[in-house]
């Protein structure tokens, strides 16, 4: 059984992103961890293309 290094990106963890208009290093590391991940889902595939497009769009704040 796979541990995870941070937890599970899920609606609520992307609404608060989303509400504070950043994007964190640990909110990246989050989204790295899953990408690294086989066994992801649609859901958070979903999920993380919905923060990329919030960076895209000038909705998100990328920090460093």
């Amino acid at each position: 059984m796979q541990t995870q290094n941070f937890p599970f990106l899920n609606e609520q963890v992307v609404e608060r992103i989303f509400a504070s208009g950043q994007l964190t290093r640990d909110d990246r590391q989050r989204i790295q961890s899953m990408l690294l991940n086989e066994s992801i889902g649609e859901n958070e595939l979903s999920l993380i293309e919905r923060i990329m497009e919030g960076v895209v769009k000038g909705l998100l704040d990328v920090l460093y």
